[in-house]
């Protein structure tokens, strides 16, 4: 429905919406007047800090998409209840409309999966973003299994739901969390064919705890998804069915690798796939495709010392988008490993190979990002280009007092992380991996010390990342946590 103004106007000379076309926040606010009506953020809502989404009356009954989303959720969750008690009867569950403008409008939801599509749907749209690794199409297939086995495991199923509480802003999130948690828990011990697959699928909905992130790393390692031919353990897998199902193996691992090296990156833990390696931590599967692109028939694509011979700077035909995200987050993972074994002081020796090491790998930033394609309204490729010149920040800024040439590419790599900022609506995408936050907040650890004069070209950079940090600061709270950190520092 598109917004009329009316040739009305306030006092203060700005044209005023008829009150239906008055967004949802500024109607509970009593704010008629102030509301400008303008799409997608009116201006009150672009202003304020406290307001939700701006959003006006799209459907029938005054239902927004984000009403309407949740009454698909509320659909989903009793679909969630009938998989974990298949043995209740009747073939229908009555639920009330949430946003039903009159009595009597109870929905009958017939067993099946139609009425879940728009949640589904609006998970797998965003697959990449929130690192969604198993195929689409046979995972939509899935949900009209007849035989229990053959359905998504319960624990998943609570997975998509809180992904699209998540996408979705539904008020209901703290109930789903809770339900996902519980579900998740208990998914290894289920009996289910697919357990360990769909376990680890479930542990990436918890994207802002490093818990689930280790308990998703385990379950990897423990099945030895980082081995193409995994030797018999108690979690191993049986062999796949086909190359489908071994590509959302490989992508698997990939989506777990790629938020252990990033958590262990900022936190400075023990990284679980080191490198150099033992044969038995080496990463020996290759580089993930796009799930879409894994044929049923096609040959199984090699894979031997993956990582090793990225860092080494041999050539491969790595260029997926998950691929991309996987090879920034080493380079960005490998970097704070080499700059914490910098120290004042080192002997000839010591120096010839720490700098041996870093120049090589400062050599593989450079190759790895010049080849890059420009980041889009993709998230994780603006997520990928983030993270390689984070790299970059974090690789010169021990150096910035005595090397002037790294000051120079500190401020390179500075002014791509704003021009990234300034071409892509960051705030505006349905989801960012809040890893980001993180990364923005190095940044400006860097950049406070060095007080940049105002109206300076940094001082401008330090403006642009703490603006985009505000604006995000709601949706997600790793970024909040780290723009209070930063506004600290700050002070």
């Amino acid at each position: 429905m598109s917004s009329s103004r009316t040739k009305g106007s306030s006092s203060s000379g700005r044209a005023t919406p008829a009150r239906g076309n008055t967004c949802l926040n500024c109607r509970q606010a009593a704010l008629f007047l102030k509301c400008d009506g303008q799409r997608p953020v009116c201006r009150p809502c672009s202003t304020s800090v406290s307001y939700g989404d701006c959003e006006y009356p799209e459907l029938g009954g005054g239902m927004t998409r984000t009403q309407a989303l949740e009454e698909q959720i509320a659909i989903l969750e009793s679909r969630i209840q009938q998989l974990e008690d298949p043995g209740n009867p009747g073939g229908a569950i009555l639920l009330a409309q949430p946003y039903a403008s009159s009595a009597g409008s109870d929905l009958v939801v017939n067993e099946g999966v139609s009425e879940l599509s728009t949640v589904v749907q609006a998970v797998l749209q965003n697959s990449t973003e929130i690192g969604f690794f198993l195929h689409p199409s046979r995972f939509i297939h899935s949900l009209s299994s007849p035989h229990q086995h053959g359905r998504p495991l319960v624990a998943l199923m609570s997975c998509i739901l809180l992904w699209g509480s998540h996408l979705y802003a539904s008020k209901g999130v703290n109930t789903i969390l809770a339900r996902a948690l519980r579900d998740t828990a208990q998914g290894l011990a289920s009996g289910h064919p697919q357990a360990v697959m769909h376990c680890i699928q479930a542990e990436r909905a918890f994207v802002e705890a490093k818990y689930h992130t280790s308990a998703a790393v385990s379950i990897a390692l423990g099945a030895q998804l980082h081995k193409t031919d995994a030797p018999s353990h108690a979690l191993a897998l049986p062999p796949p069915a086909d190359t489908v199902e071994e590509g959302e193996r490989i992508n698997g691992f990939w989506t777990v690798f790629i938020l252990s090296s990033c958590w262990s990156a900022v936190d400075g833990s023990p990284s679980p796939f080191p490198y150099p390696s033992s044969p038995d931590a080496r990463v020996d599967v290759p580089w993930p495709l796009d799930i879409e692109s894994y044929q049923p028939q096609a040959s199984r694509p090699p894979g031997r010392g993956t990582v090793q011979r990225f860092l080494e700077n041999q050539g491969d035909s790595g260029t997926s988008t998950l691929a991309l995200h996987a090879k920034a987050s080493i380079l960005f993972t490998q970097v704070s490993r080499i700059v914490q074994g910098y120290r004042p002081g080192m002997n000839q020796q010591q120096s010839a190979n720490f700098f041996g090491c870093y120049n090589a790998l400062q050599t593989a930033i450079e190759s790895f990002t010049a080849k890059l394609p420009p980041p889009t309204t993709s998230a994780t490729a603006v997520v990928t280009h983030s993270l390689a010149h984070a790299a970059m920040i974090r690789m010169h800024a021990p150096f910035l007092s005595m090397n002037p040439p790294s000051r120079g590419r500190m401020t390179g790599s500075m002014r791509a992380l704003v021009r990234i900022i300034d071409a892509v609506d960051i705030p505006g995408l349905p989801v960012v991996d809040s890893i980001i936050g993180m990364i923005w907040a190095r940044a400006c650890q860097v950049l406070i010390p060095e007080r940049p004069a105002a109206g300076s070209e940094l001082a401008r950079v330090l403006a642009s990342i703490l603006s985009v940090m505000e604006r995000m600061r709601a949706r997600y709270p790793v970024i909040n946590d780290q723009l209070a950190e930063v506004r600290a520092a700050q002070s």
